[in-house]
């Protein structure tokens, strides 16, 4: 069915979700529509506990947590439907306030896939509100490498040749080969700049599941290591993921690691046909210094696909406006 949808991604497939069942500690809210036997339409769902500071949540007139309802948490999901029916979408959104509990107060829709806006006007009318404070760069590659490099900001460019000035080689290795070592210097990336570490759990699982989609490219510069990245092969959206950073030692930007791993995996994605290269999310903010760095590859910036909508009138009024007073808590 996701190979079929003409919005489908490798973050809908039952083995993604299958992974992130069995890492985090959310409860499975899946809706699938039947047609004569055959799914039509699925939507999946993870509800969460909402993160509150202690502060908001003392005042708050329930004593039970506050919940959300997401789809594919983390990274993208969406409805998926091979039967564009407003009966279908009905069916999907119904199932979803009839399964949840009187805790859980929102849902909210986050997908790299703005084809989703065909459903715009729908949404809309069921109360959900777009959110504009994330967006996504994206590189198309139907052009060569030499055209792509050539439409850099010429400080990108300029890295790239001192990159090349260097001894260096990289390496392509599936992820189950190279698990143990991955994760340790991604834990140690994140140690370094901060931010939510996936529990090993996760990408254990996504190994198991999907070993095959999710690739690991090393830098070595002068025989040492200097940084990897992981990315995810898309197909069905025939998008290349830039996911997760491994660059455990702030020293080894000296070497340029990003510049020469962005470099390799924007032509691997050319050679095997993938219509885009994703730069993964940031903050939809010009001074934003990941925004800044991303830009300069060339890519277009375009806003994620956020919805939300309150099953609760009241606590979902008072969340949100406790969440735009602290805005301390990640989600």
């Amino acid at each position: 069915m996701v190979e079929q949808a003409d919005h489908g991604s490798l973050f809908n497939r039952y083995e993604w979700l299958e992974a992130v069942e069995t890492a985090f500690d959310q409860d499975p809210k899946h809706i699938v529509v039947e047609k004569d036997g055959n799914p039509v339409g699925v939507l999946p769902n993870f509800v969460r506990e909402l993160p509150l500071p202690d502060s908001v949540t003392e005042r708050l007139p329930v004593k039970f947590p506050l919940k959300m309802a997401t789809t594919t948490h983390p990274l993208y999901g969406g409805p998926v439907l091979v039967s564009e029916k407003d009966d279908t979408l009905d069916l999907l959104f119904d199932g979803l306030e009839a399964v949840t509990g009187p805790e859980v107060i929102a849902h909210r829709i986050t997908s790299h896939d703005l084809t989703y806006v065909r459903y715009g006007q729908y949404l809309h009318d069921r109360g959900y509100q777009p959110q504009f404070d994330k967006c996504l760069f994206f590189l198309d590659l139907e052009p060569d490498w030499e055209e792509i490099r050539a439409d850099m900001d010429k400080e990108r460019r300029r890295d790239l040749r001192r990159a090349h000035e260097q001894d260096y080689r990289i390496e392509k290795h599936a992820l189950g080969e190279e698990l143990a070592a991955t994760y340790d210097a991604y834990a140690q990336n994140l140690d370094r700049v901060g931010g939510t570490l996936f529990p090993y759990e996760f990408l254990e699982a996504l190994a198991e599941n999907v070993g095959d989609r999710v690739l690991v490219f090393t830098a070595i510069v002068d025989g040492e290591e200097v940084g990897r990245y992981l990315h995810l092969l898309d197909e069905e959206a025939g998008i290349l993921h830039h996911w997760l950073s491994a660059i455990p030692d702030r020293e080894n930007y000296q070497y340029h690691p990003s510049e020469l791993l962005h470099e390799h995996a924007i032509k691997f994605g050319i050679e095997e046909g993938y219509d885009e290269y994703g730069f993964g999310p940031t903050g939809s903010h010009y001074s934003d210094n990941v925004f800044q760095f991303k830009q300069k590859y060339g890519g277009r910036a375009v806003p994620m696909f956020r919805m939300e909508t309150g099953f609760n009138p009241v606590l979902w009024s008072l969340y949100r406006r406790g969440r735009q007073r602290f805005r301390g808590p990640k989600e």
